[in-house]
């Protein structure tokens, strides 16, 4: 049916825009993260009263290598580089973010220092979910912290479990140059 032959019911359609919940970008972007996945609407929008955003200009650090670690980033607009600082090398890309992307997860957990650099690409709009916001969900709401720290214990795991195949992989590898190696 072509957008001609469409009946319209103008009443009906503004009254089914307002039956349409109004969704932030920042309440879009924080349910396309899978740490947040298990929150309903009205706990998004807990979690967004709590969050910080800021946009980076290219080239600016949203953090280095070596700070404390203080939280995590979700990208909005842009792209952000992840770069390891090898000494002696200077800093080599480990990774290229975009949208919906998220890192610095570990900081919730750790304020441990970042192992890595995080640096804006373009200009970037990015949300920043921080380890105090966590623990005064925690204290304030216990049920949407809690679900948060069991996704985010998920995205760890995985990701450690991704971390141990590849080194078992290069593990095989180095194994493998060895023999090689050995037999020459």
């Amino acid at each position: 049916m072509s957008e001609k032959s469409k009946i319209s019911y103008p009443l009906f359609e503004s009254f089914k825009d307002k039956l349409k919940p109004k969704r932030s970008q920042a309440q879009m972007a924080l349910s396309q993260v899978n740490i947040f996945g298990r929150l309903s609407w009205q706990e998004i929008k807990i979690v967004e009263s709590a969050v910080h955003i800021r946009t980076f200009a290219p080239n600016e650090a949203i953090f280095r290598q070596g700070d404390p670690g203080s939280g995590m980033y979700i990208i909005i607009e842009g792209r952000v580089g992840i770069f390891l600082d090898i000494p002696l090398q200077g800093p080599k890309k480990l990774s290229e973010l975009g949208e919906g992307d998220f890192f610095g997860e570990i900081a919730l957990l750790d304020e441990s220092p970042r192992t890595a650099s995080a640096t804006a690409l373009e200009s970037c709009t990015i949300i920043g979910f921080y380890r105090p916001d966590l623990m005064d969900i925690l204290k304030i709401k216990p049920a949407i912290g809690g679900k948060i720290i069991l996704s985010l214990s998920e995205v760890l795991a995985t990701r450690l479990r991704f971390t141990n195949s590849e080194l078992v992989k290069v593990s095989h590898q180095l194994e493998e140059m060895i023999e090689t190696q050995d037999h020459e």
